[in-house]
């Protein structure tokens, strides 16, 4: 829909008109009225001659799924059919964007045929959902006198994912499954790594017979090998409260630990599901590859904090979310007691727990001003962490504090791996 309206230049000159007018009355005088002609002739002849431009815009984005930091080019492209005297546009841009590289507002007189384009680009500050693509247009007449408003509504939704932080290895799981992956177990069939060396029997393959021992005992032997499995992960997202600014956050730097985390098991073949503990209880039940992957931070770009009083129980989880001795990796700035006690519960249930405790601390030094009372209230609130999480560590739980300002990697790699893990079927 189009909205014409007089512009400035109209008001100016009915002003001058109309003064002219008052001062013919006035001083009795005609020339002093003639004096408005002049201004009454400019705006019924420009007006006349005032034609509606014709033009088409086209809008494109180089991609509509990003990852915080990336950056997203956009192009607008004109094409003026007639002659288009002045032509401006603007597109109105999300919190989530900032602009690095030219203006998303621009002006351009075209002559007929003319084609016009430029670009600008966008980077990816925060994880959101977003359209873009509502182009609004103003449109100024040859003579000046009129406005034309319209939109231009090409829809391009877009989301901003989490950042992944690479992450060469991560918490290994004490338990494996049923299915083939990456995990040297104890179970012998088939796989790469020695095991153990047994008599023949009827129906092993020749090409596992171990010729130097069948040759010393004068006896037929066969090597076995270890399974190779995967195993199933939990990722436990604290979403009952968040500390930090809208730009820095402990909940965004929770979902970007689990993000990475996510992508880490998934290329090791393991089964990986969500749970998102807080108002709103939301789960995915675990599974493996790309598909699931991008499952997963669809899941993601939609957490957010929602306040309740009402404490979720567990044990209303299906059991084929939470499946039996799954690891569970709990990612929380542990402000909410509710979600310490669902830890609690989980360990009491015999499940393995590994909690990664985002300092909210240095979040709350990052975005606060530096005073002596902020100063104050941070130390004594980091003593009182280091004796909850050292309770947390005698009640059976691995704590691996973060500091945002260290990688991840190292933080993960400050946990003893096991060589050997147990299993929970051959």
């Amino acid at each position: 829909m189009m909205v014409v309206r007089l512009s400035p230049q109209v008001y100016r000159l009915l002003g001058v008109a109309a003064f002219a007018l008052f001062l013919g009355v006035i001083f009795s005088r005609a020339e002093l009225a003639l004096m408005a002609v002049p201004s009454l002739l400019a705006i019924f002849v420009g007006l006349a001659i005032d034609t509606v431009p014709t033009y088409q815009l086209t809008h494109e984005v180089s991609s509509q799924q990003l990852f915080e930091d990336d950056l997203l080019r956009v192009t607008t492209t004109i094409v003026a059919r007639s002659a288009v005297p002045c032509i401006e546009v603007l597109e109105a841009l999300p919190s989530s964007v900032e602009l690095v590289s030219n203006s998303h507002h621009k002006a351009f007189s075209l002559r007929r045929g003319e084609t016009v384009q430029w670009t600008y680009v966008l980077r990816a500050a925060r994880r959101s959902e977003f359209t873009l693509g509502r182009l609004h247009v103003r449109l100024h007449g040859r003579s000046g006198l009129l406005i034309r408003e319209t939109q231009h509504f090409a829809p391009k939704p877009c989301a901003i994912y989490p950042q992944l932080i690479p992450l060469r290895r991560a918490v290994r799981p004490p338990y494996t499954q049923v299915y083939a992956g990456n995990y040297v177990s104890s179970a012998l069939g088939d796989g790469l790594e020695f095991g153990n060396i047994r008599l023949f029997a009827p129906g092993d393959r020749t090409k596992h017979i171990n010729w130097r021992a069948s040759l010393r005992q004068h006896k037929l032997y066969v090597n076995e090998y270890q399974l190779e499995r995967n195993a199933d992960v939990i990722l436990m997202l604290d979403t009952l409260a968040s500390v930090g600014s809208s730009m820095h956050n402990t909940l965004d730097l929770s979902v970007r630990a689990a993000a990475s985390l996510a992508w880490a098991y998934i290329r090791r073949k393991d089964r990986v599901g969500l749970i998102e503990y807080g108002g709103a209880f939301r789960w995915l039940k675990p599974g493996v590859g790309r598909a699931h992957f991008q499952a997963i931070l669809d899941h993601l770009l939609e957490a957010n904090v929602i306040f309740s009083y009402v404490a979720k129980d567990l044990a209303l989880v299906p059991k084929r979310i939470l499946p039996p001795r799954a690891l569970i990796v709990a990612l929380s700035p542990l402000v909410d007691d509710r979600f310490v006690k669902a830890l609690q519960d989980l360990v009491v249930r015999g499940f393995p727990v590994v909690l990664l405790a985002i300092s909210p601390v240095d979040v709350t030094r990052a975005v606060l001003a530096p005073s002596l009372p902020t100063d104050i209230t941070c130390r004594l609130w980091a003593l009182e962490r280091v004796v909850q999480l050292q309770e947390l560590r005698q009640q059976g739980i691995v704590v691996l504090e973060w500091h945002p300002d260290e990688l991840l990697e190292l933080v993960l790699s400050g946990m003893p791996q096991r060589r050997r893990i147990r299993r929970v079927a051959p």
